[in-house]
C-alpha cells in the first residue's frame, strides 16, 4: 500500500501538470506557408479574401490567383541591396512592415519548400484580421506581383522575425504550434512539418 508521503507526491506532480488542451477540430480551410532563403511567407488563395477585412486586395489584383503575406524589418525590406548596416540593424530591431505579394499561381516565384496546412473552421479570416489588425496605413497592393510595403504596429526584434510572425498569425488562427522562440526559417518549417504530421 503507498505510503502517505508517496500519495502526497503524486498529488503535487499532478497538481503542477497542465493537460494539453484538446486539438481543434480542422476544416476544408487551408494556408500555405512558403519559404525563400531565410524568410517565410503566409500564403491564401484570392478566393478566401473576398469577403475578410483584406477584401480590397482581391479586386486590385484581379488575375491574382493568391496573396502572399510575410513580415519584415523595414530598414532591411526597403533597402535596394540590403547589406552590413541592414544585417546590423536586424541585430537590434527596429519598425517592421507587413509585405504583400500578388501571386499568379499558388506560390511566390521563388519558393524552395512550402508547407500546406489545413486550418479550424474561421482560421482563414483570423489569419486576414491578423494581418489587418497591425496595419498603420491603407490597404494596398500592386497587381503586377511586386512587393508592397505596409507598416506594421509590430515591431521587429532578434526574438521577433518573419518565422515567428508566421507561427503567430497559425497560432491565432487556431493551430497548435510553437511561437515564443522561433527565430529561423529552419526551425518553423520544422514546426511545420511536424503539424502536417498530426493532422496526418
Amino acid at each position: 500500500m503507498p505510503s502517505r508521503r508517496a500519495l502526497l507526491a503524486a498529488g503535487l506532480v499532478g497538481a503542477c501538470t497542465t493537460p494539453e488542451p484538446a486539438p481543434v477540430p480542422l476544416s476544408g480551410e487551408s494556408v500555405t506557408v512558403s519559404a525563400e532563403s531565410w524568410h517565410t511567407d503566409l500564403c491564401l488563395a484570392a478566393n478566401t479574401l473576398s469577403a475578410g477585412p483584406l477584401a480590397p486586395l482581391v479586386p486590385a489584383a484581379p488575375m491574382a490567383d493568391a496573396f502572399g503575406l510575410g513580415f519584415g524589418l523595414e530598414s532591411w525590406m526597403r533597402a535596394d541591396r540590403p547589406g552590413s548596416a541592414e544585417a546590423l540593424s536586424a541585430l537590434s530591431g527596429g519598425p517592421a512592415v507587413v509585405s504583400i505579394r500578388a501571386l499568379a499561381g499558388p506560390l511566390p516565384p521563388g519558393s524552395e519548400e512550402a508547407v500546406t496546412l489545413r486550418l479550424p473552421s474561421g482560421g482563414q479570416a483570423a489569419i486576414a484580421a491578423f494581418v489587418a489588425d497591425q496595419l498603420t496605413e491603407p490597404l494596398i497592393v500592386q497587381p503586377g506581383g511586386g512587393w508592397t510595403l505596409l507598416r506594421s504596429r509590430l515591431r521587429y526584434s532578434p526574438d521577433f522575425t518573419c518565422n515567428t510572425w508566421v507561427l503567430q498569425a497559425l497560432a491565432t488562427a487556431g493551430l497548435p504550434v510553437p511561437a515564443a522562440g522561433i527565430r529561423l526559417r529552419g526551425v518553423t518549417m520544422a514546426a511545420l512539418r511536424r503539424e502536417l504530421l498530426r493532422q496526418g
